[in-house]
């Protein structure tokens, strides 16, 4: 596999900053009424998700549409087998396990939910990117899309 890091940080760095507001202003939302440890960390991963992929996906859709100049809808089919194929493994083990389990895990060690969900993000997000990297770069050659 080629180190593709310039086009890798081009596809995933801005969902990271969309998916990251989008975990931290779920969990303190959450945090605020429920005060709940489990809560806040099952909304900062749930809210990071609906960041993350929507801005993906908006991207891709885009993207798709001025390749070929058509309309939007005949691209989401494959807009979505994309990412299914590229994200699922990834997305199985990081939503299930691993994210609500450090978003939960670092704001209750340094007693900060901000910081904690944050830092409970980067390093779900290290486990996250090895499979889906793999996934991306398989999906390409595959489908050369």
């Amino acid at each position: 596999m080629k180190w593709n890091v310039r086009e890798w940080s081009k596809r995933y760095i801005p969902s990271e900053i969309i998916a990251s507001l989008f975990a931290v202003i779920s969990a303190l939302i959450i945090n605020k009424f429920f005060n709940n440890p489990v809560l806040t960390a099952l909304a900062g991963t749930w809210g990071e998700n609906l960041g993350y992929y929507g801005s993906i996906f908006i991207r891709d859709l885009y993207k798709d549409k001025r390749k070929s100049g058509q309309h939007l809808l005949p691209h989401l089919k494959k807009i979505v087998r994309n990412l299914i194929f590229e994200f699922s493994i990834a997305e199985i083990i990081d939503s299930f396990l691993v994210r609500p389990f450090t978003m939960y895990l670092f704001p209750k060690i340094i007693n900060n939910v901000v910081l904690g969900i944050l830092l409970g993000k980067i390093s779900a997000d290290i486990i996250f990117y090895i499979p889906t990297i793999f996934s991306y770069e398989f999906r390409k050659k595959l489908w050369k899309t």
